[in-house]
């Protein structure tokens, strides 16, 4: 036991060594500067003091701010809770009926901005410099778009375009995580059985009830790649001084959290981050922790429980697992430095202090309608919700009348056996009266409902729908509000629908691609280049695009992919258009390759096409993935048997054919001139032999003329 209580006590003296005690004021005494960035650096202390007093005047700021731009109103105006009232004097309720209206044209909205902005796959199209090769964009194209699946941009998207709609701004953090990840694979159990084919004698692979069976193996996988998330913005505190709807364009940004042990721990090997030893966390997690509160715009919902659904404020204690609850951490950054502070029980330690590593502030934000001088924006709940009320009171109060009329009230004269009590309706009940009925007893006349009420009702509606865009977007010919439509059927009227879509609906829009969607692939760009590893590049690349041409794993050279210039056009908006023009084009391409004389005119000018690469762009274009690898590399015997069916082979053959068919005639034409010609010298020696037998002494007694050492020799 007095071990126990020895070691305890010597975890709180090391915590207590990690304690920084925030300077008095900070001064330009505290700023050092770093000699290899040339940045000005503050201690420790002074920065702990930037960041508190930062993150209070921030802090005050906000809660200001947020009454003016009506965060709370449009909280309960999108959830539309219900709340029981009744008459007054009287124990019946009066008609409480919830709308929904800033919450139907969030969710008619905003589907369709996503739809718009991933209506292509993958979302952007490349344009490169001329310097740059195919191989490179395609390598670049390939990266993007898993790094975008795997931060999972889409469902981030989706939550940055619901804030910015309800609330008017959205905000998101990026960053870059290297990690090592442990992925489950299959191997067999026993290799399959090879046995030799007596026919071809190759050797064949067969299944065994060895082989068929498998176990499971873990491997490391080295994991780099770039972070997206969407943060609330009422967890991000910005600069005060701000005055533009862009984050970028702030002094600094201080991001509040709360991290649970795994989440610190998580940061031990990041460069930069100095966390407490494991055993020192874990002590820190197992004490009680006394949390600041969170923001007072995240805590407004707290009092409201069973009213509006929202979860618990993030500094209240969540879980029996110590190790779950979270801790209080202040994350303050510009383009110069980042300062990260961790709160513990009134005690500030600093677990960052180091140059930005990205030299800009890691945060992008957009607006949906912007406000002069101000950073925040103007959203639906708050340019609608007005609308929503008045809807929503006219249509209870015409219920109320209503009401009067389904449950009317009667009246009846006084007499001598008045009744004390009121009498209650039953059906098939009788009632007594002294009087004539008709006289003494009869219903009160209520007032009907007033027909300019429901005129002003769908007055607005009308202007909700025509605040928000959403009548002209989601319409098709009917309308929200009453018998207006919105002209879809008719191709002027589907102009003016676009003309009122570009107006209302292509403002937001344009400033979430311009702001957000856009400065991000550019960044996550210059992230890749700067810190992806060679061996990653080359591993996904060999996943994500396959085989090349020659069979093997696709993969280009580093430093050609780090040092190419790219831009980047988003297929979104207004954008959508260029790659449905390039498939619109496809047509006239291929009659242009078919042309005779634009291929003539394309080969005098030294030039010839690349069949493999056409294809690929009209694949490309139609939404083929790159792992659909439609032309592969030909084997050694489909190439043979290619190129001797080719028709340059064939007349080839054909010529070869002629010239041997020749050659055989030519070489008969030969020996038979050669028979003749032997013909005739053996038909001249029996000529001249039978002449010499009969010029001879024998014949005519007389010594011939020919002979040795005569004048005529043969």
């Amino acid at each position: 036991m007095p071990e126990l209580i020895s070691s305890k006590m010597d975890r709180a003296a090391e915590v207590e060594a990690l304690f920084v005690k925030p300077a008095f004021e900070v001064t330009v005494e505290d700023a050092k500067m770093d000699p290899k960035t040339r940045l000005f650096m503050y201690r420790d202390a002074a920065a702990c003091k930037m960041v508190l007093d930062d993150a209070q005047s921030a802090d005050t700021f906000q809660n200001i701010n947020q009454w003016a731009a009506g965060w709370a109103m449009a909280d309960i105006v999108y959830q539309s809770p219900s709340s029981a009232s009744c008459f007054d004097g009287a124990s019946v309720s009066t008609a409480n009926v919830s709308k929904y209206t800033v919450s139907n044209h969030l969710s008619a909205i905003v589907p369709k901005i996503m739809e718009g902005i991933f209506y292509e796959d993958p979302i952007f199209l490349l344009r490169p410099r001329p310097s740059v090769s195919p191989d490179i964009l395609r390598a670049k194209t390939a990266i993007f778009s898993l790094q975008l699946d795997e931060m999972k941009f889409e469902e981030e998207a989706e939550a940055l375009l619901d804030q910015m709609g309800l609330l008017g701004t959205c905000i998101a953090k990026w960053g870059w995580t290297t990690r090592t990840e442990k992925r489950r694979t299959y191997v067999r159990k026993a290799d399959k059985a090879k046995i030799s084919d007596p026919l071809t004698g190759k050797i064949k692979e067969y299944d065994t009830p060895e082989s068929d069976q498998f176990e499971e193996d873990f491997i490391e996988i080295d994991i780099a790649q770039p972070w997206l998330k969407f943060t609330d913005i009422r967890t991000v505190l910005v600069a005060s001084n701000c005055r533009r709807g862009d984050i970028r364009k702030a002094k600094w940004v201080i991001y509040r959290d709360y991290a649970s042990y795994e989440d610190l721990d998580n940061l031990r090997d990041t460069q930069g981050y100095t966390i407490p030893d494991e055993d020192v966390l874990k002590y820190m997690f197992s004490q009680p922790l006394s949390v600041d509160p969170d923001n007072i715009t995240m805590t407004i919902p707290e009092q409201m429980r069973g009213y509006i659904q929202h979860a618990i404020p993030r500094n209240y204690k969540a879980s029996a697992d110590p190790l779950q609850n979270g801790m209080e951490v202040l994350e303050r950054w510009d383009k110069d430095k980042v300062i990260v502070v961790l709160c513990y029980n009134g005690h500030c330690i600093v677990i960052r202090n180091e140059a930005n590593p990205y030299q800009v502030i890691p945060f992008y934000s957009a607006n949906w309608r912007n406000i002069p001088d101000s950073f925040y924006g103007q959203g639906i709940g708050q340019l609608i919700g007005n609308e929503q009320i008045i809807e929503q009171s006219i249509t209870n109060m015409s219920l109320d009348l209503l009401a009067y009329g389904l449950q009317p009230t009667a009246v009846r004269k006084k007499g001598f056996n008045v009744l004390t009590q009121d009498t209650p309706w039953e059906l098939g009940g009788i009632i007594d009266v002294d009087d004539d009925v008709d006289k003494s007893y009869k219903f009160l006349e209520m007032p009907p409902v007033p027909a300019a009420a429901f005129s002003f009702l769908s007055q607005a509606k009308s202007d909700a729908a025509a605040t928000s865009g959403s009548n002209e977007l989601v319409g098709q010919g009917s309308s929200l509000a009453g018998p207006r439509a919105t002209g879809m059927r008719s191709g002027t009227g589907a102009a003016g629908v676009i003309q009122a879509n570009a107006s209302r609906l292509d403002g937001p829009s344009s400033r979430f691609i311009r702001q957000i969607l856009q400065p991000w692939l550019y960044q996550m760009d210059e992230l890749n280049n700067r810190f992806l590893p060679s061996k990653v590049l080359r591993r996904v690349l060999g996943e994500e695009v396959g085989p090349n041409a020659t069979g093997t794993l696709f993969s280009v050279d580093h430093l050609d992919y780090r040092k190419a210039v790219i831009d980047f056009e988003v297929l979104a908006g207004s954008k959508l258009g260029a790659k449905k023009e390039m498939i619109q084009a496809l047509p006239l391409i291929i009659q242009l390759l078919n042309n005779p004389t634009f291929m003539d005119n394309v080969n005098q000018q030294g030039y010839t096409l690349d069949g493999v690469a056409i294809f690929r762009n009209f694949s490309d274009g139609a939404g083929y993935k790159f792992t659909q690898n439609f032309l592969v590399k030909m084997t050694p015997d489909q190439l043979q048997r290619h190129q001797a069916n080719s028709p340059a082979a064939m007349q080839q053959a054909k010529m070869q054919g002629a010239q041997q068919s020749q050659l055989r005639q030519f070489q008969q034409e030969m020996q038979l001139e050669d028979q003749k010609q032997l013909g005739k010298a053996g038909a001249e020696v029996v000529r001249q032999t039978t002449q010499h037998a009969l010029n001879s002494e024998e014949v005519n007694g007389e010594p011939g003329n020919t002979g040795f050492g005569s004048d005529n020799q043969i």
